[in-house]
């Protein structure tokens, strides 16, 4: 049976790699709307922006503008986004994984916090929320968040890492 540290170390490797390319290709989404739609390719541009539809408001006026056309997602989430890219380029994410999952929860459950606040004040009129500070919720929570998703990744990489193989006479040509 191989080593589980050795384990460990390699599936979270791997959960940081695939994350951080797809946080990136995301990331790259976000700002090729803006610019397909700048270079007079508006299908591309559109089609960009309703995949990014179901998870956002995508209101003009909320979002971040690249050649005079707003990016495919609100501030809020260009941060969350940004954030979960940021988070799995840099260590921290290692360190904070040998945190354990209850206290990696409740460093995300505190991040939501502010992000929470941001909203609800701005819905009852009491805070006009800003950019930036929509900006800087959604990146704190997608910083802290990514620690639990890589590692909650990194952890169903191990598991079927290290799960036995069961063979069938099939794989076998006949034998068992």
């Amino acid at each position: 049976m191989p080593d589980q540290t050795v384990s460990h170390h390699g599936s979270s490797a791997r959960a940081r790699l695939a994350l951080t390319a797809l946080w990136g290709a995301l990331c790259l989404l976000i700002l090729a709307a803006p610019l397909a739609a700048a270079f007079s390719t508006a299908p591309v541009s559109s089609f960009i922006r309703l995949l990014f539809s179901p998870v956002c408001h995508q209101l003009p006026e909320r979002s971040f503008a690249l050649l005079g056309h707003p990016w495919a997602v609100c501030h809020r989430c260009a941060g969350i986004y940004l954030g979960l890219l940021a988070a799995s380029l840099f260590s921290p994410v290692t360190r904070m994984a040998s945190l354990g999952p209850a206290p990696r929860r409740a460093l995300v459950a505190a991040a939501t916090l502010p992000l929470l606040a941001d909203f609800l004040l701005t819905l009852a009129d009491i805070w006009a929320g800003t950019p930036a500070s929509r900006f800087t919720t959604g990146f704190l929570f997608g910083f802290l968040l990514s620690t639990l998703l890589v590692a909650g990744v990194a952890e169903l990489l191990q598991e079927n890492l290290m799960r036995p193989r069961v063979w069938t006479t099939m794989n076998h040509g006949g034998q068992t």
